[in-house]
């Protein structure tokens, strides 16, 4: 039976000031619970062009995947949440969307801001995740981007890559998995998934950072590590390219599970 999957990556608080260009790989739901109206926070469409100045109570749904510019100021505070709605593995419901989903909903805002709030770390996550899926209920896409058929084929390289997937891995490795050159693997990878093998690792290796980084023991150089990277430096490279953030920005903004 087919089903989606929610999975957190983290729930963030942003109340500093940065000026970035990323493409996150999964979604994020955030909330505007402070604007103090001149020097609003912008976030440009890098697609289209089209800008948005953050406004007090406005909630905004921004799918993974989605190019953009963020220019934060201190003007503004939110508090959003990342997470993956998947109904396969890397394969999002909201992949193919396009667009930013807006809501003008104050009262909402104010829900999210008090759910941040509560002591109870478990409590206060699963709170988070109805409140999540609340919103994509709305907002649920009228049909999936993916023939579902063509991809569980590769279900033998994709559960791989979950598992032992790290910054080693690389394409000829998955093709040899289905005994495939690796011209006829990504041509038939690409086809299936819409985008290359290579781009796929790459989002399952951020995703995989982006969680070990809110664990309370870690750090940038043993997270490096765990993922074989070849230094801190090229982890830290790596993620800042994918999320315009540092590991030790990201780590410092998280909501660092305890």
């Amino acid at each position: 039976m087919e089903q989606s999957r929610f999975t957190f990556v983290n729930v963030f608080h942003e109340s500093v000031e940065f000026d970035r260009n990323y493409t996150l790989p999964f979604n994020m739901l955030d909330a505007c619970i402070r604007s103090d109206g001149e020097n609003a926070s912008i976030a440009t469409d890098l697609r289209t062009g089209e800008k948005l100045v953050s406004r007090r109570g406005t909630l905004t749904f921004i799918p993974c995947h989605f190019q953009g510019r963020y220019q934060h100021t201190l003007a503004n505070e939110r508090v959003n949440i990342h997470f993956k709605l998947e109904i396969y593995p890397g394969i999002d419901v909201f992949d193919g969307i396009k667009r930013r989903i807006v809501e003008y909903s104050p009262e909402e805002c104010e829900e999210l801001k008090a759910i941040f709030q509560v002591q109870d770390r478990i409590f206060m996550l699963s709170r988070c995740q109805e409140f999540a899926l609340r919103f994509c209920h709305r907002h649920w896409p009228d049909h999936y981007e993916f023939n579902l058929e063509k991809t569980r084929r590769f279900d033998p390289v994709i559960h791989y890559i979950l598992e032992k997937g790290n910054a080693k891995t690389e394409v000829p490795e998955l093709a040899g998995l289905m005994r495939r050159s690796v011209g006829n693997f990504s041509r038939e990878f690409s086809a299936a998934f819409h985008v290359s093998a290579k781009s796929y690792l790459q989002r399952e290796l951020f995703k995989k950072a982006s969680i070990l980084l809110t664990a309370p023991e870690s750090s940038v150089k043993l997270v490096a590590a765990q993922l074989n990277f070849s230094s801190e430096f090229y982890f830290s490279k790596f993620f800042k390219r994918l999320s315009g953030l540092s590991p030790a920005e990201y780590r410092k903004g998280a909501y660092v599970m305890k």
